[in-house]
């Protein structure tokens, strides 16, 4: 089935409530050590003991964001998947969201919106496109993989000292245009 995507204007979109829902059964472990004064970072999937649910919720068009887009699909007035994205000061875009609803993945949707986001970033004549996830959202990392996005960087700490004992830690990835 062929979905449409469409602008979503922020006079009607700005503060609409996402749910992003998923679980893990595996996650990217992040170690970093310190030896004769180099740094050595790695970063590989490890399987869990036990599953992990990931929710949380967003909103579209939050003001902390410059220059922002959106596109989505609705389908009978209930909109089922978004793409935000927001212009950066070093000629990057970045994805500040993407969601497509449970019961719509694995149809393509996602790749779609995504390409929508890439040809965005063409048109403007940027450098990259980039996000961030977490290290615990195997599936999501796993798409973006597939979609021509590499590690550029991740946040060791952003909420505790044990961010990345949690499996808590932000991973930057870009798709270099």
């Amino acid at each position: 089935m062929t979905y449409q995507i469409q602008p979503l204007e922020p006079e009607q979109w700005q503060g609409y409530e996402i749910i992003f829902r998923d679980y893990a059964d595996s996650c990217y472990d992040v170690s970093i050590a310190l030896e004769q004064h180099s740094f050595f970072v790695q970063i590989s999937k490890k399987p869990l003991e036990q599953r992990r649910i990931i929710e949380y919720s967003n909103k579209l068009f939050e003001a902390w964001l410059t220059d922002t887009k959106a596109w989505g699909v609705i389908e009978n007035e209930q909109l089922i998947a978004v793409i935000e994205t927001s212009a950066d000061q070093s000629n990057r875009l970045y994805v500040a969201k993407l969601w497509v609803d449970e019961n719509y993945r694995r149809q393509g949707i996602a790749a779609a919106l995504m390409d929508v986001a890439k040809q965005q970033a063409k048109d403007e004549n940027r450098r990259t496109v980039y996000l961030e996830t977490w290290s615990c959202n195997e599936h999501a990392i796993g798409f973006y993989i597939s979609q021509g996005f590499s590690l550029i960087g991740f946040d060791s700490c952003p909420f505790s000292n044990d961010d990345i004992q949690k499996y808590n830690v932000p991973l930057k990835l870009g798709c270099f245009l």
